[in-house]
């Protein structure tokens, strides 16, 4: 693993999932003195440890130090610790733990409070240990609120990590059932969001029960993990005065490693998952115009197609930031209130059956003309 605590956070991180895996980036060649002290602990205590028992706490009580640390009142389980190590979270989970300096500035040098980073990071590292990521994400007081308005069969349909097959090799899912995969998606085309570097950007992604992945799988072009991620958001509007959801789907970023995606297809197939899951919802997905010409192949024979205005309620962030070059010029900032978006001009397709329409949002000199009169 890499030593934040001496290294830091930055730029000067691998830039791919595999970079970590192959060991031979500067700044985990530069780490191996702390690698070989952790390495030499964990066997000194497994030579020592005298039964199964004692093995599997002296694994977990190794892996929560090499982290930097489990939070104050968490109760780190041998199963949590094994799902952590199967999707190789010590340097995400480090990067978070000791790296929680570098992200008191937003991108734009805004202030985030310390007090609220530490409370994000520690609740993201407990739920983590103790087996519960996916389960803590949906059913904290926050995520609850994020999700308030759905029915039981949405909320189900949300939280399910959908998987479509869309081609002999090509599937596309929303990251994986224990959504540990999560941690890692932002390194596919980052480092920009990534765990360690502008660590503060990940958070909204790990902690809210609004916001997910559609990662793009290709086991026969690039075998080594999903090579294409887009966010994707469960976000609210107003229509008549009342809340209605709508899914938000954001641009396809691909692993630098994998290069680009020769087929030209990848982000249709985004957009199919996405319309599939409107229809799932029965709720209306929103897009960029640029995706519009995709939206209308991957919906035909479906729904409704139609350009429009609208902002987006976000409702308090769990993760103490919102992050997206979409719903703000920002990139980054603190969200800790409730929101309200400026109109923007999108794309939504409304499934078939869908009843409540979209509000068409006159622009903001219209709108005071009409004041006026």
């Amino acid at each position: 693993g890499i030593d934040y605590r001496k290294l830091g956070l930055g730029w000067d991180h691998p830039e791919t999932r595999l970079a970590y895996r192959q060991g031979a980036h500067i700044s985990i060649t530069s780490s191996r003195e702390r690698q070989a002290a952790e390495l030499a602990d964990l066997k000194k205590k497994m030579v020592e440890s005298k039964t199964a028992a004692e093995s599997a706490a002296m694994l977990v009580k190794s892996f929560c130090s090499a982290i930097g640390g489990s939070p104050k009142g968490a109760n780190p389980t041998v199963d949590g610790v094994m799902l952590a190590l199967r999707h190789e979270l010590l340097n995400p989970l480090r990067a978070l733990n000791e790296g929680r300096k570098y992200m008191e500035k937003t991108f734009n040098g805004q202030s985030v409070p310390r007090q609220h980073i530490d409370r994000a990071v520690d609740d993201i590292v407990r739920a983590v240990l103790e087996g519960k990521f996916k389960e803590w994400r949906y059913s904290n007081p926050v995520g609850n609120r994020q999700l308030e308005g759905l029915s039981d069969d949405q909320l189900k349909e949300w939280a399910r990590a959908g998987c479509m097959k869309h081609t002999e090799n090509v599937t596309t899912i929303e990251g994986d059932e224990t959504e540990l995969s999560f941690f890692w998606a932002t390194k596919i085309g980052g480092p920009s969001h990534g765990f360690d570097f502008e660590a503060q950007c990940i958070l909204p992604l790990l902690a809210n029960a609004r916001s997910k992945v559609i990662l793009v799988n290709d086991p026969v072009s690039w075998p080594h993990y999903p090579a294409g991620r887009a966010h994707f958001k469960l976000l609210w509007t107003k229509s008549d005065g009342i809340d209605k959801p709508l899914l938000w789907l954001e641009t396809l970023n691909l692993d630098f490693g994998f290069g680009y995606d020769r087929s030209g297809k990848w982000l249709g197939f985004v957009i199919e998952h996405a319309v599939r899951k409107a229809d799932a919802m029965g709720i209306i997905l929103s897009v960029s115009r640029g995706m519009q010409n995709l939206l209308l192949e991957a919906s035909k024979g479906r729904g409704t197609v139609k350009t429009t205005q609208h902002r987006v309620i976000l409702r308090p962030s769990n993760g103490v930031m919102e992050a997206s070059d979409y719903l703000s010029e920002k990139h980054d900032w603190v969200q800790i209130k409730e929101e309200i978006t400026p109109a923007m001009s999108r794309v939504v397709y409304i499934p078939s059956g869908k009843s409540a329409e979209v509000v068409h949002i006159p622009s903001e000199k219209s709108a005071e003309k009409k004041q006026r009169l």
